[in-house]
Protein backbone atom coordinates (compact mmCIF):
# COMPACT_ATOMS: atom_id res chain seq x y z
CA UNK A 1 0.00 0.00 0.00
CA UNK A 2 1.17 3.76 -1.08
CA UNK A 3 2.54 5.76 1.53
CA UNK A 4 -0.09 8.15 0.72
CA UNK A 5 -2.83 5.80 0.78
CA UNK A 6 -2.06 5.20 4.05
CA UNK A 7 -1.79 8.83 5.35
CA UNK A 8 -5.42 9.34 4.11
CA UNK A 9 -7.00 6.29 5.68
CA UNK A 10 -5.48 6.91 8.97
CA UNK A 11 -6.71 10.54 8.04
CA UNK A 12 -10.37 9.42 7.78
CA UNK A 13 -9.99 7.02 10.44
CA UNK A 14 -8.92 9.87 12.87
CA UNK A 15 -12.08 11.97 11.72
CA UNK A 16 -14.64 9.23 11.91
CA UNK A 17 -13.00 8.31 15.26
CA UNK A 18 -13.62 12.18 16.43
CA UNK A 19 -17.04 13.18 14.98
CA UNK A 20 -18.41 9.03 15.84
CA UNK A 21 -17.64 10.19 19.55
CA UNK A 22 -19.16 13.49 19.47
CA UNK A 23 -22.22 12.17 17.73
CA UNK A 24 -22.56 9.41 20.24
CA UNK A 25 -22.08 11.47 23.17
CA UNK A 26 -24.74 13.91 21.74
CA UNK A 27 -27.39 11.71 20.47
CA UNK A 28 -26.96 10.21 24.24
CA UNK A 29 -27.51 12.44 25.90
CA UNK A 30 -30.54 13.74 23.60
CA UNK A 31 -32.55 10.69 23.86
CA UNK A 32 -31.97 10.49 28.02
CA UNK A 33 -33.81 14.11 27.88
CA UNK A 34 -37.76 14.11 28.68
CA UNK A 35 -39.62 15.86 25.86
CA UNK A 36 -40.17 19.22 27.64
CA UNK A 37 -36.47 19.40 28.00
CA UNK A 38 -35.59 18.53 24.51
CA UNK A 39 -37.69 21.11 23.24
CA UNK A 40 -35.74 23.86 25.77
CA UNK A 41 -32.39 22.55 24.01
CA UNK A 42 -33.57 22.63 20.45
CA UNK A 43 -34.70 26.39 21.19
CA UNK A 44 -30.47 26.78 22.20
CA UNK A 45 -29.38 24.53 19.62
CA UNK A 46 -27.80 27.65 17.60
CA UNK A 47 -25.85 28.91 20.32
CA UNK A 48 -24.33 25.54 21.90
CA UNK A 49 -23.64 23.36 18.73
CA UNK A 50 -21.10 25.41 16.73
CA UNK A 51 -18.44 25.23 20.00
CA UNK A 52 -18.35 21.41 20.35
CA UNK A 53 -18.31 21.44 16.39
CA UNK A 54 -15.46 23.80 16.20
CA UNK A 55 -13.74 21.76 18.99
CA UNK A 56 -13.69 18.88 17.25
CA UNK A 57 -13.47 20.21 14.07
CA UNK A 58 -9.51 22.03 16.00
CA UNK A 59 -9.29 18.43 17.41
CA UNK A 60 -9.36 17.17 14.03
CA UNK A 61 -7.19 19.48 12.39
CA UNK A 62 -4.04 19.34 15.78
CA UNK A 63 -4.22 15.56 15.08
CA UNK A 64 -4.29 15.52 11.40
CA UNK A 65 -1.23 17.57 11.35
CA UNK A 66 0.36 15.89 14.04
CA UNK A 67 -0.14 12.45 12.07
CA UNK A 68 1.52 14.19 8.43
CA UNK A 69 4.58 15.44 10.45
CA UNK A 70 4.63 11.93 12.07
CA UNK A 71 4.44 10.09 8.24
CA UNK A 72 6.64 13.08 6.58
CA UNK A 73 9.63 12.67 9.13
CA UNK A 74 9.24 9.04 10.24
CA UNK A 75 6.99 6.62 8.61
CA UNK A 76 7.45 7.42 5.05
CA UNK A 77 11.66 7.44 5.81
CA UNK A 78 11.51 4.30 7.63
CA UNK A 79 9.29 2.49 4.96
CA UNK A 80 11.98 3.27 2.40
CA UNK A 81 14.38 3.18 4.25
CA UNK A 82 13.61 -0.95 4.69
CA UNK A 83 13.61 -1.16 0.83
CA UNK A 84 16.76 0.57 0.58
CA UNK A 85 18.33 -1.71 3.34
CA UNK A 86 16.56 -4.97 1.11
CA UNK A 87 17.98 -3.65 -2.05
CA UNK A 88 21.67 -3.40 -0.40
CA UNK A 89 21.52 -6.93 0.66
CA UNK A 90 19.50 -8.77 -2.28
CA UNK A 91 20.37 -6.59 -5.58
CA UNK A 92 22.67 -3.47 -5.36
CA UNK A 93 25.64 -3.54 -2.98
CA UNK A 94 26.30 0.09 -3.86
CA UNK A 95 22.96 1.27 -2.94
CA UNK A 96 22.69 3.43 0.05
CA UNK A 97 19.94 4.66 2.50
CA UNK A 98 18.78 8.05 2.02
CA UNK A 99 19.24 10.50 5.24
CA UNK A 100 15.95 11.38 4.91
CA UNK A 101 13.52 12.46 8.03
CA UNK A 102 14.03 12.77 11.35
CA UNK A 103 17.23 13.40 12.98
CA UNK A 104 16.84 10.18 14.80
CA UNK A 105 15.55 8.41 11.20
CA UNK A 106 18.73 9.86 9.29
CA UNK A 107 21.25 9.00 12.15
CA UNK A 108 19.84 5.44 12.08
CA UNK A 109 20.33 5.45 7.54
CA UNK A 110 24.07 6.40 8.43
CA UNK A 111 24.49 3.24 10.89
CA UNK A 112 23.09 1.14 7.88
CA UNK A 113 24.89 2.75 5.27
CA UNK A 114 28.22 2.06 7.45
CA UNK A 115 27.65 -0.91 7.86
CA UNK A 116 26.73 -1.45 4.26
CA UNK A 117 30.03 0.33 2.97
CA UNK A 118 31.85 -2.26 5.60
CA UNK A 119 29.50 -5.63 3.88
CA UNK A 120 30.73 -3.86 0.51
CA UNK A 121 34.47 -4.04 1.44
CA UNK A 122 34.01 -7.61 2.82
CA UNK A 123 32.29 -8.80 -0.27
CA UNK A 124 34.88 -7.13 -2.66
CA UNK A 125 37.45 -8.82 -0.94
CA UNK A 126 35.64 -12.43 -0.90
CA UNK A 127 34.84 -11.89 -4.68
CA UNK A 128 38.49 -11.03 -5.45
CA UNK A 129 39.62 -14.50 -3.45
CA UNK A 130 37.26 -16.20 -5.66
CA UNK A 131 38.14 -15.20 -9.05
CA UNK A 132 41.73 -15.38 -8.58
CA UNK A 133 41.05 -18.93 -7.18
CA UNK A 134 38.99 -19.35 -10.64
CA UNK A 135 41.46 -17.84 -12.43
CA UNK A 136 42.70 -20.99 -14.39
CA UNK A 137 39.22 -22.55 -14.50
CA UNK A 138 38.48 -18.99 -16.27
CA UNK A 139 41.35 -19.84 -18.93
CA UNK A 140 40.69 -23.00 -20.03
CA UNK A 141 37.15 -21.94 -20.68
CA UNK A 142 38.18 -19.02 -22.56
CA UNK A 143 40.89 -21.10 -24.55
CA UNK A 144 38.11 -24.17 -24.89
CA UNK A 145 35.55 -21.69 -26.43
CA UNK A 146 38.68 -19.75 -28.71
CA UNK A 147 39.29 -23.74 -29.71
CA UNK A 148 35.55 -24.42 -30.57
CA UNK A 149 35.12 -21.29 -32.56
CA UNK A 150 38.08 -22.22 -34.70
CA UNK A 151 36.78 -25.79 -36.05
CA UNK A 152 35.79 -25.34 -39.39
CA UNK A 153 32.94 -27.55 -39.20
CA UNK A 154 29.96 -26.91 -36.71
CA UNK A 155 29.35 -27.78 -33.37
CA UNK A 156 26.44 -28.60 -30.96
CA UNK A 157 26.16 -29.60 -27.77
CA UNK A 158 22.87 -30.66 -26.16
CA UNK A 159 21.32 -31.98 -23.05
CA UNK A 160 19.85 -35.37 -22.95
CA UNK A 161 16.42 -33.36 -22.96
CA UNK A 162 17.23 -31.91 -26.44
CA UNK A 163 18.34 -28.20 -24.84
CA UNK A 164 20.94 -26.72 -26.83
CA UNK A 165 24.06 -26.11 -24.50
CA UNK A 166 26.65 -24.99 -26.64
CA UNK A 167 27.33 -24.41 -30.69
CA UNK A 168 29.49 -22.06 -32.51
CA UNK A 169 29.30 -19.75 -35.61
CA UNK A 170 29.76 -22.45 -38.11
CA UNK A 171 26.66 -24.34 -36.31
CA UNK A 172 24.48 -20.94 -36.42
CA UNK A 173 25.21 -20.39 -40.08
CA UNK A 174 24.47 -23.64 -41.39
CA UNK A 175 21.52 -24.23 -39.40
CA UNK A 176 20.28 -20.23 -39.61
CA UNK A 177 18.46 -19.00 -42.45
CA UNK A 178 20.07 -15.28 -42.92
CA UNK A 179 18.30 -12.11 -41.57
CA UNK A 180 17.60 -11.36 -45.12
CA UNK A 181 15.79 -14.50 -46.12
CA UNK A 182 13.75 -14.29 -42.83
CA UNK A 183 12.49 -11.05 -43.46
CA UNK A 184 11.39 -11.02 -46.82
CA UNK A 185 9.77 -14.75 -46.54
CA UNK A 186 12.41 -16.69 -48.58
CA UNK A 187 13.05 -19.83 -48.34
CA UNK A 188 14.22 -21.01 -44.83
CA UNK A 189 11.36 -18.43 -43.11
CA UNK A 190 11.36 -19.46 -39.25
CA UNK A 191 13.18 -22.16 -39.83
CA UNK A 192 17.09 -23.38 -38.46
CA UNK A 193 16.55 -21.16 -35.54
CA UNK A 194 18.86 -21.91 -32.71
CA UNK A 195 20.02 -20.26 -29.58
CA UNK A 196 20.86 -21.63 -25.75
CA UNK A 197 18.03 -23.44 -24.12
CA UNK A 198 15.97 -24.03 -27.29
CA UNK A 199 15.21 -27.23 -28.75
CA UNK A 200 17.93 -29.36 -30.84
CA UNK A 201 14.78 -30.71 -32.37
CA UNK A 202 13.31 -27.35 -33.94
CA UNK A 203 16.29 -27.60 -36.51
CA UNK A 204 17.21 -31.00 -36.86
CA UNK A 205 14.05 -33.62 -37.55
CA UNK A 206 12.89 -35.44 -34.32
CA UNK A 207 12.52 -38.74 -36.03
CA UNK A 208 16.39 -38.97 -36.99
CA UNK A 209 17.44 -37.61 -33.94
CA UNK A 210 15.45 -40.24 -31.76
CA UNK A 211 16.93 -43.26 -34.51
CA UNK A 212 20.35 -41.59 -33.77
CA UNK A 213 19.83 -41.48 -29.97
CA UNK A 214 18.34 -45.01 -29.98
CA UNK A 215 21.84 -46.36 -32.01
CA UNK A 216 23.79 -44.65 -29.48
CA UNK A 217 22.12 -45.85 -26.36
CA UNK A 218 22.20 -49.55 -27.84
CA UNK A 219 25.99 -49.42 -28.58
CA UNK A 220 26.36 -48.03 -24.78
CA UNK A 221 24.93 -51.05 -23.62
CA UNK A 222 27.06 -53.34 -25.74
CA UNK A 223 29.98 -51.50 -23.74
CA UNK A 224 31.39 -50.12 -26.89
CA UNK A 225 33.72 -47.20 -26.61
CA UNK A 226 34.43 -44.07 -28.34
CA UNK A 227 31.01 -44.09 -29.79
CA UNK A 228 29.44 -42.27 -32.90
CA UNK A 229 26.43 -42.14 -34.97
CA UNK A 230 26.04 -40.49 -38.82
CA UNK A 231 23.23 -39.45 -40.56
CA UNK A 232 22.21 -36.46 -43.09
CA UNK A 233 19.44 -34.42 -43.53
CA UNK A 234 18.28 -31.89 -45.89
CA UNK A 235 18.67 -28.43 -45.43
CA UNK A 236 17.38 -25.76 -48.33
CA UNK A 237 16.96 -26.76 -51.94
CA UNK A 238 20.40 -28.80 -53.18
CA UNK A 239 22.05 -28.80 -49.47
CA UNK A 240 22.63 -31.58 -46.82
CA UNK A 241 23.76 -31.54 -43.35
CA UNK A 242 26.45 -34.60 -42.65
CA UNK A 243 25.91 -34.85 -38.48
CA UNK A 244 27.88 -36.87 -36.64
CA UNK A 245 26.76 -37.57 -32.98
CA UNK A 246 28.28 -38.84 -30.12
CA UNK A 247 27.20 -39.34 -26.68
CA UNK A 248 28.55 -37.25 -23.44
CA UNK A 249 28.41 -39.36 -20.32
CA UNK A 250 27.92 -38.92 -16.35
CA UNK A 251 29.68 -41.14 -14.57
CA UNK A 252 27.20 -40.13 -11.32
CA UNK A 253 25.08 -43.01 -11.92
CA UNK A 254 21.94 -41.73 -9.71
CA UNK A 255 21.94 -44.72 -7.65
CA UNK A 256 24.25 -44.11 -4.95
CA UNK A 257 24.18 -41.40 -2.69
CA UNK A 258 27.69 -40.68 -2.45
CA UNK A 259 29.23 -41.80 -5.63
CA UNK A 260 31.87 -40.18 -7.03
CA UNK A 261 33.04 -42.00 -10.37
CA UNK A 262 31.74 -45.62 -11.18
CA UNK A 263 31.61 -48.34 -13.62
CA UNK A 264 27.89 -47.00 -14.90
CA UNK A 265 27.83 -44.72 -17.54
CA UNK A 266 24.71 -42.44 -18.15
CA UNK A 267 24.32 -40.86 -21.27
CA UNK A 268 23.28 -37.06 -19.90
CA UNK A 269 24.03 -35.30 -23.47
CA UNK A 270 25.38 -35.22 -27.19
CA UNK A 271 27.71 -34.10 -29.26
CA UNK A 272 26.76 -33.04 -32.75
CA UNK A 273 29.38 -32.26 -35.42
CA UNK A 274 27.42 -30.73 -38.83
CA UNK A 275 29.38 -30.33 -42.37
CA UNK A 276 27.21 -28.54 -45.27
CA UNK A 277 27.67 -30.75 -48.56
CA UNK A 278 25.47 -30.58 -51.60
CA UNK A 279 25.98 -35.07 -51.32
CA UNK A 280 24.77 -36.40 -48.11
CA UNK A 281 27.04 -38.85 -46.66
CA UNK A 282 27.39 -42.32 -46.64
CA UNK A 283 27.96 -44.33 -44.05
CA UNK A 284 26.38 -47.62 -41.66
CA UNK A 285 24.19 -45.79 -39.75
CA UNK A 286 23.74 -48.78 -37.21
CA UNK A 287 27.79 -49.24 -37.59
CA UNK A 288 29.21 -47.01 -34.12
CA UNK A 289 32.77 -45.96 -34.97
CA UNK A 290 35.59 -43.89 -33.68
CA UNK A 291 35.13 -39.67 -33.59
CA UNK A 292 37.53 -38.54 -36.33
CA UNK A 293 40.52 -37.15 -35.27
CA UNK A 294 40.36 -33.49 -35.28
CA UNK A 295 44.30 -32.96 -35.03
CA UNK A 296 45.57 -30.30 -37.21
CA UNK A 297 42.38 -28.62 -38.03
CA UNK A 298 42.38 -25.96 -35.12
CA UNK A 299 43.77 -22.74 -36.76
CA UNK A 300 46.50 -21.23 -34.39
CA UNK A 301 46.85 -17.29 -34.58
CA UNK A 302 50.35 -16.25 -35.06
CA UNK A 303 52.57 -15.92 -32.39
CA UNK A 304 51.99 -12.81 -30.14
CA UNK A 305 48.50 -12.07 -31.99
CA UNK A 306 45.93 -11.99 -29.93
CA UNK A 307 42.57 -13.60 -30.82
CA UNK A 308 39.84 -11.45 -31.90
CA UNK A 309 37.12 -12.30 -30.31
CA UNK A 310 34.22 -11.48 -32.49
CA UNK A 311 35.62 -13.09 -35.07
CA UNK A 312 35.21 -16.47 -33.73
CA UNK A 313 32.13 -16.78 -31.02
CA UNK A 314 31.23 -19.36 -29.01
CA UNK A 315 27.97 -19.92 -27.21
CA UNK A 316 27.38 -22.51 -24.40
CA UNK A 317 25.45 -22.80 -20.76
CA UNK A 318 26.20 -26.34 -19.43
CA UNK A 319 24.30 -25.26 -16.42
CA UNK A 320 21.76 -27.09 -18.45
CA UNK A 321 23.07 -30.35 -18.13
CA UNK A 322 21.82 -30.61 -14.95
CA UNK A 323 18.09 -29.58 -15.98
CA UNK A 324 15.07 -31.48 -15.59
CA UNK A 325 11.66 -30.62 -17.92
CA UNK A 326 9.66 -28.58 -15.09
CA UNK A 327 6.26 -29.26 -16.98
CA UNK A 328 3.84 -26.23 -16.68
CA UNK A 329 5.19 -23.15 -17.36
CA UNK A 330 3.74 -20.95 -14.69
CA UNK A 331 5.34 -23.31 -11.71
CA UNK A 332 8.57 -22.93 -13.12
CA UNK A 333 10.86 -20.58 -10.63
CA UNK A 334 12.30 -17.31 -12.07
CA UNK A 335 15.37 -17.88 -11.77
CA UNK A 336 14.77 -20.83 -14.33
CA UNK A 337 12.34 -19.33 -16.73
CA UNK A 338 13.91 -18.78 -20.24
CA UNK A 339 12.88 -14.95 -21.24
CA UNK A 340 12.67 -12.53 -23.98
CA UNK A 341 13.31 -8.83 -22.84
CA UNK A 342 11.73 -6.50 -25.91
CA UNK A 343 11.17 -3.09 -26.31
CA UNK A 344 9.67 -0.80 -29.50
CA UNK A 345 10.22 2.82 -30.64
CA UNK A 346 7.24 4.35 -32.46
CA UNK A 347 6.44 7.05 -34.60
CA UNK A 348 4.21 8.41 -31.63
CA UNK A 349 2.79 7.38 -28.40
CA UNK A 350 -0.94 6.55 -29.78
CA UNK A 351 -0.92 2.74 -31.31
CA UNK A 352 -4.55 2.82 -31.66
CA UNK A 353 -4.69 6.33 -33.94
CA UNK A 354 -2.01 4.68 -36.26
CA UNK A 355 1.27 4.73 -34.67
CA UNK A 356 3.34 2.47 -36.13
CA UNK A 357 6.84 0.93 -34.45
CA UNK A 358 10.34 1.88 -36.44
CA UNK A 359 12.40 -0.20 -34.18
CA UNK A 360 12.20 -3.70 -32.72
CA UNK A 361 14.71 -4.91 -29.76
CA UNK A 362 14.98 -7.96 -28.01
CA UNK A 363 17.58 -9.96 -25.94
CA UNK A 364 17.16 -13.64 -24.66
CA UNK A 365 17.94 -14.52 -20.54
CA UNK A 366 18.14 -18.41 -20.56
CA UNK A 367 18.86 -20.13 -16.81
CA UNK A 368 19.40 -16.42 -15.40
CA UNK A 369 22.01 -15.23 -17.72
CA UNK A 370 21.62 -13.20 -20.09
CA UNK A 371 22.35 -13.78 -24.08
CA UNK A 372 23.32 -10.92 -25.42
CA UNK A 373 24.96 -12.44 -28.72
CA UNK A 374 21.00 -13.64 -29.06
CA UNK A 375 18.80 -10.30 -29.54
CA UNK A 376 17.16 -8.53 -32.51
CA UNK A 377 17.88 -5.17 -33.43
CA UNK A 378 15.82 -4.00 -36.76
CA UNK A 379 14.70 -1.12 -37.84
CA UNK A 380 11.36 -1.04 -39.45
CA UNK A 381 9.93 1.18 -42.29
CA UNK A 382 6.66 2.52 -40.46
CA UNK A 383 5.50 3.43 -43.99
CA UNK A 384 4.02 6.89 -42.66
CA UNK A 385 5.29 10.17 -41.22
CA UNK A 386 7.92 10.10 -38.14
CA UNK A 387 7.28 12.86 -36.15
CA UNK A 388 9.16 15.28 -35.11
CA UNK A 389 8.76 14.96 -31.10
CA UNK A 390 9.34 11.19 -31.75
CA UNK A 391 12.48 11.45 -33.59
CA UNK A 392 13.70 13.95 -30.92
CA UNK A 393 13.17 11.23 -28.23
CA UNK A 394 14.60 8.18 -30.17
CA UNK A 395 16.47 9.69 -33.12
CA UNK A 396 15.84 7.59 -35.84
CA UNK A 397 14.36 9.63 -38.87
CA UNK A 398 12.06 8.92 -42.32
CA UNK A 399 15.61 8.48 -43.96
CA UNK A 400 16.81 5.23 -41.41
CA UNK A 401 14.11 3.12 -42.12
CA UNK A 402 13.56 3.67 -45.63
CA UNK A 403 14.10 0.72 -47.49
CA UNK A 404 13.97 -1.51 -44.01
CA UNK A 405 11.66 -4.36 -43.77
CA UNK A 406 7.90 -3.24 -42.99
CA UNK A 407 6.32 -4.96 -39.46
CA UNK A 408 4.65 -7.61 -41.83
CA UNK A 409 7.58 -8.78 -42.70
CA UNK A 410 9.26 -8.46 -39.08
CA UNK A 411 6.59 -9.90 -36.60
CA UNK A 412 7.00 -13.83 -38.19
CA UNK A 413 10.69 -13.53 -37.55
CA UNK A 414 9.85 -12.30 -34.15
CA UNK A 415 7.28 -14.83 -33.41
CA UNK A 416 9.77 -17.32 -34.17
CA UNK A 417 12.70 -15.55 -31.51
CA UNK A 418 10.21 -15.76 -28.58
CA UNK A 419 8.45 -19.13 -29.26
CA UNK A 420 8.42 -20.81 -26.06
CA UNK A 421 9.81 -17.72 -23.79
CA UNK A 422 8.11 -15.19 -21.68
CA UNK A 423 8.17 -11.92 -23.01
CA UNK A 424 9.46 -8.81 -20.46
CA UNK A 425 9.28 -5.25 -21.13
CA UNK A 426 8.70 -1.83 -19.37
CA UNK A 427 5.60 -0.58 -19.38
CA UNK A 428 4.25 -3.70 -21.53
CA UNK A 429 1.07 -2.94 -21.79
CA UNK A 430 2.22 -0.29 -24.53
CA UNK A 431 4.53 -2.49 -26.41
CA UNK A 432 2.25 -5.21 -26.13
CA UNK A 433 -0.94 -3.45 -27.57
CA UNK A 434 1.33 -2.34 -30.57
CA UNK A 435 1.72 -5.87 -31.06
CA UNK A 436 -1.54 -6.91 -30.57
CA UNK A 437 -2.75 -4.39 -33.43
CA UNK A 438 -0.94 -6.38 -36.10
CA UNK A 439 -2.34 -9.49 -35.43
CA UNK A 440 -5.32 -9.73 -37.85
CA UNK A 441 -3.14 -8.01 -41.15
CA UNK A 442 -0.13 -10.16 -40.12
CA UNK A 443 -1.55 -13.34 -38.79
CA UNK A 444 0.59 -13.03 -35.69
CA UNK A 445 -0.37 -13.59 -32.38
CA UNK A 446 1.51 -13.35 -29.16
CA UNK A 447 0.06 -15.58 -26.24
CA UNK A 448 3.14 -15.71 -24.29
CA UNK A 449 3.17 -14.75 -20.67
CA UNK A 450 4.43 -11.45 -20.18
CA UNK A 451 5.93 -9.61 -17.40
CA UNK A 452 5.95 -6.03 -16.81
CA UNK A 453 9.34 -4.63 -14.84
CA UNK A 454 7.33 -1.17 -13.61
CA UNK A 455 4.15 -3.67 -11.99
CA UNK A 456 6.52 -5.44 -10.44
CA UNK A 457 8.74 -2.53 -9.39
CA UNK A 458 5.72 -0.62 -8.06
CA UNK A 459 5.08 -4.51 -5.89
CA UNK A 460 8.82 -4.52 -4.30
CA UNK A 461 9.12 -0.49 -3.69
CA UNK A 462 5.86 0.89 -3.40
CA UNK A 463 7.19 3.93 -1.69
CA UNK A 464 9.68 4.85 -3.96
CA UNK A 465 8.38 8.23 -6.19
CA UNK A 466 9.11 7.39 -9.65
CA UNK A 467 9.05 3.52 -11.42
CA UNK A 468 10.63 5.02 -14.81
CA UNK A 469 13.27 2.32 -16.66
CA UNK A 470 15.60 4.88 -15.22
CA UNK A 471 15.00 5.34 -11.67
CA UNK A 472 14.88 1.87 -11.67
CA UNK A 473 18.12 0.87 -13.01
CA UNK A 474 19.67 3.75 -11.17
CA UNK A 475 18.58 1.92 -7.82
CA UNK A 476 20.01 -1.28 -9.30
CA UNK A 477 22.98 0.40 -10.11
CA UNK A 478 22.40 -0.25 -13.86
CA UNK A 479 23.76 1.76 -16.83
CA UNK A 480 21.60 2.36 -19.71
CA UNK A 481 24.16 3.13 -22.66
CA UNK A 482 21.75 3.26 -25.23
CA UNK A 483 18.90 4.43 -23.72
CA UNK A 484 16.17 5.62 -26.39
CA UNK A 485 17.24 2.51 -28.47
CA UNK A 486 15.13 -0.21 -29.03
CA UNK A 487 17.72 -2.51 -28.24
CA UNK A 488 19.56 -0.90 -25.52
CA UNK A 489 15.93 -0.73 -23.40
CA UNK A 490 15.80 -4.09 -23.57
CA UNK A 491 18.99 -4.67 -22.31
CA UNK A 492 18.87 -2.39 -19.43
CA UNK A 493 14.79 -4.12 -19.09
CA UNK A 494 16.73 -7.53 -18.83
CA UNK A 495 19.09 -6.56 -16.61
CA UNK A 496 16.52 -5.14 -14.28
CA UNK A 497 14.48 -8.43 -14.12
CA UNK A 498 17.54 -10.47 -13.10
CA UNK A 499 18.52 -8.10 -10.37
CA UNK A 500 14.94 -7.99 -9.27
CA UNK A 501 14.81 -11.77 -9.15
CA UNK A 502 16.34 -12.07 -5.25
CA UNK A 503 14.08 -9.19 -4.15
CA UNK A 504 10.91 -11.11 -5.58
CA UNK A 505 12.08 -14.40 -3.99
CA UNK A 506 12.57 -12.10 -0.71
CA UNK A 507 8.78 -11.29 -0.88
CA UNK A 508 7.80 -14.85 -1.82
CA UNK A 509 7.29 -14.46 -5.50
CA UNK A 510 9.08 -17.23 -6.53
CA UNK A 511 7.44 -18.81 -9.74
CA UNK A 512 6.10 -17.31 -12.99
CA UNK A 513 2.78 -17.26 -11.36
CA UNK A 514 4.00 -15.81 -8.39
CA UNK A 515 5.11 -12.99 -10.52
CA UNK A 516 1.84 -12.31 -12.38
CA UNK A 517 -0.61 -12.82 -9.76
CA UNK A 518 1.48 -10.11 -7.97
CA UNK A 519 1.26 -7.87 -10.96
CA UNK A 520 -1.73 -8.03 -11.09
CA UNK A 521 -2.43 -6.19 -8.00
CA UNK A 522 -0.13 -2.96 -9.19
CA UNK A 523 -1.60 0.21 -9.26
CA UNK A 524 -0.24 0.65 -12.42
CA UNK A 525 -1.57 -2.44 -13.71
CA UNK A 526 -4.69 -1.03 -15.27
CA UNK A 527 -2.91 0.88 -18.29
CA UNK A 528 -4.16 0.77 -21.54
CA UNK A 529 -3.36 2.15 -24.83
Amino acid sequence: MKPSLKYWLFILGIACAIFGVILASVSGSWFSLEPNEQAYLAGLADRILPFPLLGALTLFLVIGGMVSLLFRYYIIPIMRMAESTQLISLSNPDHRVPTIGAREVAHLAEIINASADAYQKLQQEVDAAAYEARADLLEERNRFAALMSELPAGVLVCNIHGQILLYNRQAQTMLQASTHEKFTGLAGQNEGWIGLGRSLFGVIPREQMAAGIERLQKAVAAGLPDLITRFSVEHGEGCHLNISMAPVFSFHCGQHDECVLCDRRNMSGLVLTLDATTAPQVAAADDPTRLPDLTGVVAVPPAGQPPVRESRPTFYEFDLFHHQPLGEMGEQPLRRLTCVAFDTETTGLDPAAGDEIVQLGAVRIVNGKLIREEMIDQLIDPQRPISEASSAIHGITERMVAGKPTIDQVLPHFHHFVEGSVMVAHNAAFDMRCLQLKESRTGVRFDNPVLDTLLLSSILHPNQESHSLDEIAARLNLTNIGRHTALGDAIVTAEVLLKMIPLLEARGIVTLNDALKASARSPYATLSY
